[in-house]
């Protein structure tokens, strides 16, 4: 645990961390552009209302900041190749294990700790007073915070563990994210106790307890602990303690390998071959590179579990809230849909899958198999990059169809304009993200770093353009991101490593 300890806090992106969520807080309560409760209306920033609600959002924001400390704890060693090595020690596999998940939860307590410190810090550059601002503060850091961060954490080390995959742990947060915001929706709506209790960030009790307030009573009443809120962080810490049982109790059979060893399904047996098809057919050698890559990127990312999972996923929202979102005509409500229900899993494949582009080969050891390839470098970046675009151009059109088919069964009519509006609309945004996504992690040369910059990118983004619309409405024109394409493909190709 120690060691671990020790590793953790000398990595820079624990600093990192650290700095985000603790501006954030102090962005929020010193009245800056930061706003994260939604519908505070006239309600005071240190009022005990916002500063409650202000810590839950944080929290959440801040799952991608715990996924990336349980992953970094669990995958590093077997990353390195030094997991073997445990059985020199005396330690046993539980006990390993245990001085993990300490260290990550202990790691994770000392990230979490800026939020209370940055809405008191925040509170004091506004004008307010020590106490009131401490009085404001620390309730929802015991209360909220600190079970979440116990729950969340434990989950998502628990499915490091049993999986030994990052998609698995990325996809166990994209699935609490998901909970988080239908839980909120719902509590909107009126749902009751168990709806809440769903929640794993503690928003929805709070908004459902405080439903009928005006917003004079939220401006100085203090937050209520209701039964709805105590069960959901039992439920959660109960759920977290259960994972983290198993992942402690669980003995991985020998399977071929230490996780990112190449297996016959990999790299390696998965090579489409350019240099045999070069034999058999009188075609220009860079077009055999270009499109064997090509294949193989296609024929990988279509058998990823994790794109599976996440397409499903997405497919399934878009296509809910299409049947319900019925305000305006049948192309415009789908496509609506799609942008507004399709962004988060759109980022998440163009971020992730863009980091596989530089660094799954390097971690299975096989780059120098294209190094070898009788083809240029341009030819194999540039098959990745077509490769990655036709296989999510599928993600899309099964969002698409589905957007268009939520909308049909709801309504009757057929959105006939929607694909034409979709190209616009989703694609491009999409292409140009994992692009931008791709020359980030080139750039970088640092993995989890790469991630992390570009979930903090989108982020900026966000606030700053809002939800990605159709090229040409007044927000980014298509001329923006077909120069910000253009742009990462040159850096991409100039400063592309093969080894």
């Amino acid at each position: 645990m120690l060691l671990e300890l020790r590793v953790q806090r000398s990595e820079p992106l624990t600093a990192l961390y650290l700095l985000v969520l603790g501006l954030l807080a102090m962005a929020f309560a010193a009245s800056g552009p930061v706003e994260l409760v939604r519908n505070r209306g006239a309600v005071p920033r240190d009022a005990a209302w916002s500063l409650m609600l202000a810590s839950t959002a944080i929290t959440a924001f801040g799952q991608v900041i715990t996924t990336m400390v349980a992953a970094t704890v669990v995958l590093r060693d077997r990353a390195d190749r030094v997991a073997d090595l445990l059985v020199t020690t005396r330690l046993t596999d539980a006990e390993y294990r245990v001085g993990k998940l300490l260290a990550a939860l202990l790691m994770l307590a000392l990230i979490y700790a800026a939020i209370p410190l940055g809405l008191v810090a925040g509170a004091l550059v506004g004008g307010g007073s020590l106490g009131s601002a401490l009085a404001g503060s620390l309730p929802p850091f015991v209360l909220v915070v600190v079970p979440t961060m116990l729950a969340v954490g434990a989950l998502q080390f628990a499915a490091g563990v049993l999986s030994g995959r990052l998609w698995v742990i990325v996809g166990q947060g994209l699935v609490l994210i998901w909970l988080w915001t239908a839980a909120i929706d719902a509590a909107a709506r009126g749902g009751g106790t168990l709806t809440s209790v769903l929640d794993p960030f503690g928003s929805a009790p709070l908004l459902a307890a405080t439903a009928m307030w005006t917003d004079a009573e939220r401006a100085v009443r203090p937050m209520p602990v209701t039964a709805a809120l105590a069960w959901s962080r039992v439920v959660w810490l109960l759920l977290g303690a259960g994972a983290a049982w198993l992942a402690l109790g669980y003995r991985p059979g020998r399977r071929g390998g230490a996780v990112g060893d190449a297996s016959p399904g990999g790299a390696a047996a998965a090579s489409v071959s350019p240099a045999a098809a070069l034999r058999r057919a009188a075609v220009p050698r860079w077009w055999v590179g270009f499109a064997g890559t090509a294949h193989y990127v296609v024929r990988w990312m279509l058998r990823d579990p994790g794109w599976r999972v996440l397409t499903v996923l997405g497919a399934v929202n878009v296509g809910v809230h299409a049947a319900t979102g019925l305000d305006g005509s049948a192309d415009s409500v789908a496509l609506d849909t799609l942008q507004e229900h399709a962004r988060l899993f759109l980022i998440l494949l163009a971020t992730i899958y863009a980091g596989e582009l530089v660094w799954r080969e390097r971690e299975e050891r096989s780059a120098p198999f294209f190094d070898g390839l009788p083809a240029s470098r341009g030819a194999i970046v540039a098959g990745r990059i077509v490769g990655v675009i036709m296989a999510q151009g599928l993600v899309v059109l099964l969002l698409l169809l589905a957007a268009g088919g939520g909308v049909t069964v709801a309504t009757g009519v057929v959105p006939v304009a929607l694909p034409w509006m979709a190209a616009g609309g989703v694609m491009l945004p999409f292409v140009t993200w994992m692009l931008v996504s791709l020359a980030v992690h080139v750039l970088i040369q640092h993995k989890v770093m790469g991630h992390l910059v570009c979930i903090a990118g989108w982020a900026v983004a966000s606030v700053r353009f809002g939800a990605v619309r159709a090229a040409g409405d007044g927000r980014v024109p298509a001329v923006g991101w077909l120069a910000a394409c253009l742009l990462a493909v040159c850096i991409v190709r100039v400063l592309w490593r093969g080894d």
